[in-house]
């Protein structure tokens, strides 16, 4: 297993380099409809334990005008979800609302702590960690009404099809870790400080708690729906989303015989 963040990740997948990736499911669908052959295999969270977190002084969406707002990567999830929300709020990305690349969630939080920018998408623990600093929520994604595939496992079609057998012991152990996730509160912090670049065990249990009794599905059944409303989403900052439906970028069919063949139910119950 390696650790890359999403947008870098999707380029390694389609260069054939990966088998699996967990990522957002904006960031995959972006890349699908360019016309990369990758395809939604499962999704363990379905909303986006996201925020845009800013300066105290900034109270109001039209406050942002000529401010700077920081996403990780042009492309990223981060970089999607803001983009369509600040047209919501007739903010012109670029023009009205500046966005910059930072790059690690971490670095992200200095610079608004350090006011090198106004604001930023930011995630769990580090959302945590920034409102320690000083920073406030502006908007929670989360609640936002924005159901949509935020970590999801993804292959490609070609592989999929030619590795059944290798792709359902792949989702066997992905629904065994979850399982393991969801009854180990000490090894899932272990993970969190690991890849959250967080220290803080007061920050680190807090999100842990958020995600198992919020966001984290026991089941990862891809939902179709959210998936419409991702590329719903996507088709403001991407032309080639419009029109394009869910059934084109999923296959539940291993899930599915997972749940019927009793495996799921053998695991919790």
């Amino acid at each position: 297993m390696i650790y890359v963040q999403g947008v870098q990740l999707i380029a390694v997948q389609v260069a054939g380099q990966l088998d699996f990736s967990s990522v957002s499911g904006l960031v995959f669908l972006q890349a699908s409809v360019e016309g990369s052959d990758l395809i939604m295999l499962a999704s363990s969270n379905d909303s986006q334990p996201m925020k845009l977190m800013v300066h105290s002084g900034i109270a109001d969406p039209k406050d942002l005008k000529g401010k700077t707002i920081a996403v990780t990567r042009f492309g990223s999830l981060t970089d999607l979800l803001l983009r369509p929300m600040l047209k919501t709020w007739g903010l012109e990305p670029q023009k009205d609302v500046k966005l910059l690349q930072i790059g690690r969630l971490p670095d992200m939080v200095l610079a608004i702590a350090q006011k090198k920018v106004d604001g930023g998408v930011i995630s769990f623990p580090n959302s945590l960690q920034a409102e320690k600093m000083g920073a406030k929520t502006l908007l929670d994604f989360a609640d936002s009404g924005l159901d949509i595939p935020s970590t999801t496992i993804v292959a490609s079609r070609k592989y999929a099809n030619a590795h059944r057998d290798t792709v359902l012991r792949f989702l066997k152990a992905y629904i065994e870790g979850t399982r393991r996730l969801l009854t180990d509160k000490e090894l899932g912090i272990r993970a969190l400080r690991k890849y959250g670049g967080v220290n803080d065990r007061e920050l680190l249990t807090t999100t842990y708690d958020l995600f198992t009794s919020r966001y984290t599905k026991k089941v990862p059944k891809v939902n179709p729906k959210t998936v419409e409303t991702a590329l719903s989403l996507l088709a403001d900052v991407t032309p080639k989303a419009k029109g394009r439906k869910a059934e084109e970028f999923i296959d539940t069919s291993f899930v599915d015989e997972l749940e019927t063949t009793g495996f799921i139910n053998s695991i919790w119950k």
